[in-house]
């Protein structure tokens, strides 16, 4: 079974045992979420980093699988995904909302709480939201892109958190096409590396051959032959 799959069967385990214990606050659902994931012994969706709040931010996954593929939310009472999925719900009202804005102001129009919290830590949430969809195939790469690529231009003075996100993303796909053994050697890599920043528009993305490793390792069976090639930029 490949690391997306273990992650879902780990998901659709942690919503059983939420459902369950009739679990009523977010921090009784990362309780349940990372004590699933540790005796299932496998790791949530991350970067290179393992930051703290590492299980707070994957209850996007947690939030999607629910929805998107068990269609849970039909069944739960809207002031319990209000009190335990608030931050996945504002992150896709924002999601939904980008389509039909230009600037920062105009989004605010749309949802106007987002005034009074937005950093950067929420919008690599939102990032890592239509990421998250993408991964586990309920929307595209075409629109994942579009989204990368509205958040840098619409929230402009978070660039360097979009670039921080691009630079994951082309991890992630250079990490595929490695396990796919469509790169052989650093030229080929690099190649593949500077393609991938072109296409996606967005400035000093590219990111470094180890960071490609670190992150590429939490998603695919690397080819041991690369490996050592890939770890000298």
């Amino acid at each position: 079974m490949d690391v997306r799959r273990k992650r879902i069967r780990v998901l659709v385990d942690a919503w059983s045992d939420i459902m369950r214990m009739n679990v009523k606050t977010r921090e009784e659902a990362i309780d349940v979420l990372k004590r699933v994931y540790e005796e299932a012994k496998v790791e949530p969706i991350r970067g290179a980093s393992n930051p703290p709040d590492l299980f707070d931010k994957e209850m996007i996954s947690l939030y999607i699988i629910g929805k998107w593929g068990l269609g849970i939310d039909k069944e739960l009472s809207p002031e319990f995904l209000n009190k335990v999925f608030w931050k996945e719900m504002l992150v896709e009202r924002v999601i939904n909302a980008l389509n039909s804005v230009e600037d920062e102001e105009s989004l605010y129009r749309k949802v106007p709480e987002l005034r009074e919290i937005l950093d950067d830590n929420f919008v690599a949430r939102t990032l890592r939201f239509a990421f998250t969809l993408y991964y586990f195939g309920f929307r595209d790469e075409e629109w994942f892109r579009s989204v990368l690529k509205k958040v840098y231009k619409v929230l402009s003075r978070f660039e360097e958190t979009v670039r921080r996100f691009v630079k994951f993303y082309i991890a992630y796909k250079v990490g595929e096409s490695l396990e796919r053994n469509e790169i052989k050697n650093r030229m080929e890599l690099n190649i593949a590396k500077n393609l991938l920043a072109l296409e996606l528009s967005i400035p000093r993305a590219v990111p470094s051959n180890n960071y490609v490793l670190e992150v590429a390792k939490h998603y695919f069976n690397l080819p041991k032959k690369v490996i050592e090639e890939l770890k000298r930029d």
